[in-house]
């Protein structure tokens, strides 16, 4: 009864967070969008803060193929296992920890795991972004890791509001579901004492 409630909420906060968090990968990160997101991380729009929200965007510029020209030595595999981590360490986490407790915790639990999530990618792309280039390992950790849980953290508000919405209010349902008690679980029981006497005759 209250298991197919908790296994509902956690389909739906699930495929919508993994479905929020494909579409930003895969619809803003496209490279025919490369210089759209160049120029949105390096403009000083809103006295910077238009920079600061699209920097993290440009972990997810992906591509199949390897750049030429000045770009060509570029690594371009690194946004995609950026990508992959990035949306498969947001399905495994927020279906690990959706509890189904509400909308309310529904949506910070999303948004939490959509976060950590794009910690974790971007540590994983890390050594391979970074890879050839001289200087110290803990330094691009540092660059890398920052960006990643930026971009997981605005993601993660996106995808909390819509797993809000779509699988929000499991304790709800599952309260719902509970059965309504007998008439015979609610009437009071004379209690037994020690002097009850059974089977004498007085």
């Amino acid at each position: 009864m209250a298991t197919i409630p908790l296994a509902r909420v956690r389909a739906g906060a699930t495929s919508s967070a993994t479905l929020v968090t494909l579409l930003v990968t895969a619809g803003l990160g496209n490279q025919a969008l490369e210089s759209w997101r160049v120029s949105r991380a390096s403009s000083d729009g809103l006295n910077g803060w238009l920079g600061v929200l699209f920097q993290p965007l440009l972990l997810t510029g992906w591509r199949f193929d390897e750049p030429s020209g000045a770009n060509r030595l570029d690594h371009y595999l690194a946004p995609l296992v950026f990508n992959v981590v990035f949306v498969l360490g947001t399905a495994l986490l927020v279906a690990w920890a959706t509890r189904g407790s509400g909308r309310l915790a529904t949506l910070f639990t999303t948004w939490g795991m959509v976060t950590l999530a794009g910690g974790i990618a971007a540590a994983a792309c890390t050594p391979l972004a970074y890879a050839g280039i001289t200087g110290q390992a803990a330094k691009a950790f540092q660059e890398t890791v920052p960006q990643g849980l930026s971009l997981g953290f605005i993601v993660g508000v996106i995808a909390g509001i819509v797993a809000c919405i779509f699988a929000g209010g499991g304790s709800a349902s599952s309260s719902s579901a509970e059965p309504a008690p007998s008439p015979l679980e609610t009437t009071a029981t004379l209690p037994m004492g020690t002097n009850w006497s059974l089977g004498t005759d007085e």
